[in-house]
This record gives C-alpha cells, structure tokens and sequence, in this order.
C-alpha cells in the first residue's frame, strides 16, 4: 500500500469514529497559521528631578511644579495573559485566544446541520 492511500485510510478511519462519537460533530484538527503573545497595554511612567532646594529661583519653583523637568516613558509588560492564535480552516484564517501556546495544529469541533 502506498503513502497516499494509506493517508486516506487513515483519514476515513478518523472520519468514521469521529462521527460515531456524536452523530452532528466532527471532531477536526485546523493548522496553525501564527501566535501572538498577549500581554497588558504599555504603561506610562514619569520621571522627575528632585524638588528644587528651598533657596531656588521662582523658575525652577515654577518648573519643578508644573513638571516641565519630568519626562514620561513607555513601559512595555513583560507579563504574558494569553495568546491569539490565527489557524486556517475551509480556506479562511480564524484567531482564538487561548491560555497555553498550541502545537503545529489545534482541534477543532465542527456542528454538522
């Protein structure tokens, strides 16, 4: 028996006991196309100079105030909450998120109406 009729067998065989399993699901395994690490949105972070000394100018009072000597960051979060995974069926891409990060495919339960 050659490679492609024993990958056909095989397909049937998964086919029939998928469907004995519940006569309107088929249960199926979808490639995964891409992942991507969800993480929390970046948080700004500001940075300021000390306050200025009790005998500084009225500027530098002024500026220490009115936060003209601070600087705001981005902070990207390093903390990862879960992933989309982009996978392709019937010739279309779909996304879910999922909690752990797939396999090369993901299963999939397709209704039969």
């Amino acid at each position: 028996m050659n490679r492609t009729a024993a990958l056909m067998m095989l397909t049937v065989c998964v086919l029939v006991f998928a469907l004995t399993a519940n006569a309107n699901e088929l249960q199926v395994r979808a490639p995964v196309v891409t992942v991507e690490p969800l993480t929390d949105p970046p948080m700004e972070v500001e940075h300021c100079h000390g306050q200025p000394q009790s005998d500084a100018g009225l500027a530098d009072l002024l500026a220490w105030d009115l936060g003209l000597n601070c600087t705001t960051e981005l902070v990207e979060s390093a903390t990862v909450r879960g992933y989309r995974v982009f996978y392709r069926w019937d010739d279309r891409v779909y996304s879910q998120i999922m909690s752990s990060v797939p396999g090369d495919t993901i299963p999939l339960t397709i209704r039969l109406d």
